[in-house]
């Protein structure tokens, strides 16, 4: 698995602090808005490249979910709008 760049690092540090503080998953929306970018894409960019070295896996269980797994924990992204 290759190491994440220090800005998809600060990505998944966002996902990680959101998910202590309120103990549900971010949007994209949101990690949007915490890394300073206007538009999600650059999120679902990032999220390709955490896929592909390893860090990121699409989930079956829920339509359009992301978790992001390292050595100590999985959490899962929610796509904006899913209020489950």
């Amino acid at each position: 698995m290759d190491n994440p760049s220090p800005t998809q690092q600060k990505l998944l540090d966002a996902i990680i602090d959101y998910i202590e503080q309120t103990g549900s998953s971010p949007t994209v929306r949101h990690l949007a808005t915490t890394m300073g970018w206007k538009s999600t894409n650059g999120v679902r960019n990032m999220l390709d490249l955490l896929k592909k070295k390893g860090h990121v896996a699409e989930t079956t269980s829920s339509n359009h979910r992301i978790s992001l797994t390292n050595k100590y924990r999985t959490v899962v992204v929610r796509p904006e709008g899913d209020d489950e």
